[in-house]
């Protein structure tokens, strides 16, 4: 899948840093511009059977997979061991069900990647040391529109204060490629089947969009650079390998064999239109940018 899965993903959840930090200097840092968006298809145009076996599958494993306050995702921190283990049993059965040949020469398949996706469950390290955000800040769902056109994906995550003091969203922007097939991942596991989709981040924006009572109109934001595991410099691409994929459910794993199961979101979800090539190219990262590595930092730094 398009990485909500390695650390970069975890940026979205770090919202923090603008909201107690430089809420009163991030308007006067930034040029504003005039938002463009794209409009989010909720559900891909593919249509794709399923059999008995797997709808009764699917249906099992959502059932398992508790619901959080706000929306947010469960993980296996926030989930009870016994129900861990069956959503792990569960999810492995439907990866050998999976109704959709890979991606790589496999036009339908990647027609069903496209469109908007809601992450409801993971036990990646990246996800689980943010379930617990600072300062009475609370997780929200976090969305994953798909543009398969244009090989963009954006990684969106909705914070709120539990005081309702503040309201805010992140963007992890990145482009995305297929694979090709007998590269090996991070870690050494080798892309036979043409299941595994390579990311190339480029920035992440934080931007706050209610203070108190008043509305921002998105203009207090900041950006960081990704800096994680994903970009050490070394030949070897960020990528996730999508093993089970429908109209309704997408199964992924990360580079360490971690779990992300993913739905659509419903019609009236908060997932936002992807940003537009030209907003994000205004958007500029430079040199000083603070930068973030999920695996270590809270809060976005130095380079």
């Amino acid at each position: 899948m398009i990485p909500i899965t390695t650390s970069n993903v975890a940026l979205c959840f770090i919202f923090v840093f603008v909201l107690l930090l430089e809420c009163s200097t991030l308007s006067n840092a930034f040029t504003t511009t005039t938002t463009t968006k794209t409009k989010t298809r909720l559900y891909s145009t593919a249509a794709v059977d399923e059999s008995i076996s797997v709808s009764i599958l699917k249906k099992e494993l959502l059932s398992m997979i508790p619901k959080r306050p706000l929306g947010a995702p469960a993980t296996n921190i926030t989930t009870d061991i016994s129900v861990v283990e069956d959503i792990r049993r569960v999810s492995s059965n439907l990866e050998y069900l999976t109704p959709l040949p890979p991606l790589v020469g496999s036009t339908k398949a990647v027609e069903t990647l496209d469109g908007g996706w809601q992450l409801v469950y993971s036990d990646a390290s990246e996800i689980r040391n943010i379930v617990k955000l600072p300062f009475g800040f609370r997780l929200g769902p976090v969305y994953q529109p798909i543009d398969i056109v244009n090989s963009k994906v954006e990684n969106q995550a909705l914070i709120k204060h539990k005081l309702r003091l503040f309201s805010g969203h992140t963007r992890v922007i990145a482009n995305f490629e297929l694979a090709k097939v007998g590269v090996k991942n991070r870690a050494g596991v080798i892309n036979k089947n043409g299941e595994r989709v390579n990311v190339l981040f480029n920035k992440v924006i934080f931007t706050l969009r209610r203070f108190l009572v008043l509305p921002t109109f998105g203009k207090i934001r900041k950006t960081a650079k990704p800096k994680g595991a994903a970009e050490k410099e070394d030949s070897i691409v960020p990528s996730i390998d999508i093993t089970y994929l429908d109209d309704t459910m997408r199964i992924s794993r990360g580079g360490d064999g971690s779990l992300f199961i993913l739905i659509r979101p419903k019609s009236n979800s908060n997932i936002m239109p992807m940003l537009s090539k030209d907003v994000v190219d205004q958007i500029q990262v430079k040199d000083a940018t603070p930068t973030y590595d999920a695996s270590k930092d809270i809060l976005p730094g130095s380079q």
